[in-house]
Order: structure tokens, then sequence, then C-alpha cells
């Protein structure tokens, strides 16, 4: 998967509303929102260019009246037309029955954390973490770059945390409870592989070829940021949290300081007839054996 400036944005820029949330039998299931990857950009052809009430407005103005929304697939990579119809009473909370954000989509597709090989009566293992086909796509705190993950795992050793991790045979996102453990009787703080970079994102097919079908419900999510923003309710439908900037990545192949103690990479050998933008990773989880 590239990354979004290969594909022609209406009204340009990449910015909407991540769609964090959809509950089950909601409008925004109804319309097949997808959770993490979809991104609302347009609203009745107004582009959502800015983080403010336009959308909320338009719900509000279309209540039981097809609205439609333009929407990018941060895993397809493509943008489609389709419609969804707010509701008072569908049977949950708001108009639309989804959690948003604004976000920039130009890097989405980059910021996936590919589940390599797992070891067994490890964490990763407990955790039921399925090797090749899952990947690691949000946590409970915002994940920009790729050292973030690493850090995650550093700062919360033997505590629980809560993972969002998209499977290639499912075509579908789920919640994963996981611990991470220096010291669980082998190597790393999960025992598995992760993968990061251009052979490591999620494999692109055209929408259609999975088998999941439109609604999928999505998992609730906490957004936990390093410069603290105010969410805002819309109708008890909608929850609008302006991220900060992410800070900048480091060069391609190199290992930010201090990751060094638990992350090594090593470049894979690739047979492309184009080269891709930017050179394959491996980033291997810390190898640390303490005996029980």
């Amino acid at each position: 998967m590239g990354n979004s400036s290969s594909i022609e944005v209406p009204g340009g820029g990449y910015e909407g509303y991540n769609v964090l949330k959809v509950q089950a039998n909601s409008p925004g299931a109804k319309a097949g929102l997808e959770p993490f990857f979809d991104y609302i950009i347009a609203v009745n052809n107004v582009r959502l260019r800015t983080d403010g009430d336009s959308l909320k407005q338009l719900a509000q103005q279309f209540i039981n009246q097809p609205l439609p929304i333009t929407v990018y697939s941060s895993k397809d990579q493509s943008i489609r037309e389709t419609q969804i119809v707010p509701h008072t009473n569908w049977g949950g909370d708001g108009l639309l029955g989804v959690s948003i954000r604004f976000a920039s989509f130009e890097h989405a597709s980059e910021t996936v954390w590919h589940v390599l090989d797992v070891s067994p009566g490890s964490p990763a293992s407990a955790a039921g973490l399925q090797p090749h086909n899952d990947y690691i796509v949000a946590a409970n705190r915002p994940l920009e770059d790729r050292e973030d993950f690493f850090q995650l795992l550093e700062e919360n050793n033997r505590k629980l945390i809560r993972l969002y991790v998209y499977n290639t045979d499912t075509d579908k996102c789920r919640e994963v409870g996981i611990t991470p453990n220096d010291q669980w009787g082998g190597d790393g703080y999960l025992g598995c592989g992760i993968g990061f970079g251009y052979l490591h994102r999620i494999p692109h097919r055209e929408r259609g070829q999975y088998s999941a079908s439109p609604g999928t419900q999505g998992l609730e999510t906490i957004s936990v940021q390093q410069t603290p923003a105010t969410p805002r309710a819309i109708d008890g439908s909608l929850t609008e949290i302006s991220l900060a900037t992410p800070p900048p990545s480091a060069p391609p192949g190199v290992v930010p300081q201090g990751l060094q103690q638990f992350a090594s990479m090593s470049l894979q050998p690739v047979s492309l007839a184009q080269a891709p933008p930017t050179a394959p990773t491996t980033m291997a989880l810390p190898q640390v054996s303490v005996a029980p």
C-alpha cells in the first residue's frame, strides 16, 4: 500500500474525520463505515478541511433523510461515495452511532506494525496474536511514529494495555488485551517479531475482495494524547479530538536513540520491478532472557 499521495482527493488536502467506533445496527454501520481505516472527507459535497461543526449541522438537517458522504479508506487506498441516514430512534446513542476524531490520513497506511513470528508461551501467544496475518493499527494511546509502539511497551512493562489488531483473514479489527513482560521466560516484551515499513503494510486489495460484509462493528477507543485535547460530544453520536502535530519520524533505516536496547533492524532483500519508496525494515522486539 502506498500513501495517499497517489489518490486524487476531491477538494485537495489530507484531512478528514477518522472513524474510531461504529455501533452495531447504527446508521454508520448501515452505511458501511469501517473503524480506524475510514475517513469522512466530505458531506453533501462540502469538503471537511477543518475541525468544525459542519458534520454536526448537516446531520441535524438530514434527520431521516439520506445524507451523501465521501469516504477515504486508508486500507483500500480508495475514495467512495455513499449515504448515511441520521436517526434519533435507531436504538443507540446519537444520530449516526459513530465516534470520530479530526486527523490527517496522509500517512495513515504507513503506521501499522506487522506481527511476525509468535513464540509459544509468550504474552503475544496468550493474547491470541496471529503470526503474519495480524497488523497492529492502534492502541489505547496515539501511535504516530514507528518508535511509538516500542515506547508503549517499554513504558507499560508488566501492565495491561489494549491494542487494536486487523486480521487479513477475517478483514476485521479486534481489541486485544496484552501485558508486556520482559521476564516472561523468553525473548522480548511480547515474545513476537514485529515488522515495520514498506514490506509490512497491510496488503492492498480492491474494495469488495474481502469476505467481510459492510457494517462491521467497531471497538471502543480511548485516546490518550501527549498533548491533552478536550473531546466534544456531538448529539451523543460523535466525538471530535484534534490531535497535536506528531513528532517527526526518524530517517528510514535508523533506529531512534534510546531504542537500540530493545529494537534491532535489518534489511531484507527485495526483488521488485520498481524500487519501493522506503527501504524495508524489520524491527525485532527486545531480546531478553531471564530464568524463572
